[in-house]
């Protein structure tokens, strides 16, 4: 149970809470990038793609929560660092399928855990009741910031 707090409390305690969230995302990102020479954003491309074996860019995008275009874009970044193979499907050869390559599996057992995965994980795990309280809150702060029309890509992806 929540303790009661003041209006004042409630928004410094958002804030913060917001604060931290950010600060973990960059933090996270600063060290795989420091550590692995590669984004956040790309180290959870690589870590789908290990846990699921080849996928086509949609199923990638889908199961990531994320635009196809955002998408093509990371795996061209990583297509070109050799740490991925885009291949044509053999029964459907309109599918492209990406998979990883000998060194991004290398790269991938070496590596944490994405945090955004970890979001998203966590997300997943909510009840109904509790995901859709915090999507309209969320919704909510960004009908406050007018950010409805700002273009979004991976969270703090350097290279987007």
């Amino acid at each position: 149970m929540l303790k009661r707090i003041t209006r004042a409390e409630a928004i410094s305690e958002t804030m913060q809470s917001l604060r931290r969230i950010i600060k973990s995302l960059q933090d996270y990102s600063q060290t795989v990038y420091s550590h692995f020479g590669i984004t956040g954003p790309q180290l959870w491309v690589l870590k789908t793609l290990y846990q699921n074996g080849s996928l086509s860019l949609g199923e990638l995008s889908k199961g990531m929560y994320l635009n196809p275009s955002t998408i093509t874009g990371v795996v061209d970044r990583l297509e070109k660092r050799g740490f991925v193979l885009r291949g044509r499907n053999e029964i459907d050869r309109r599918v492209v399928k990406v998979q990883l390559t000998l060194k991004g599996t290398e790269l991938v057992k070496r590596a944490p855990n994405p945090i955004q995965g970890k979001m998203v994980y966590g997300l997943r795990k909510l009840k109904k009741d509790e995901l859709f309280s915090i999507y309209r809150s969320v919704d909510k702060l960004v009908e406050i910031m007018e950010a409805h029309d700002v273009k979004v890509t991976f969270l703090f992806d350097q290279e987007a």
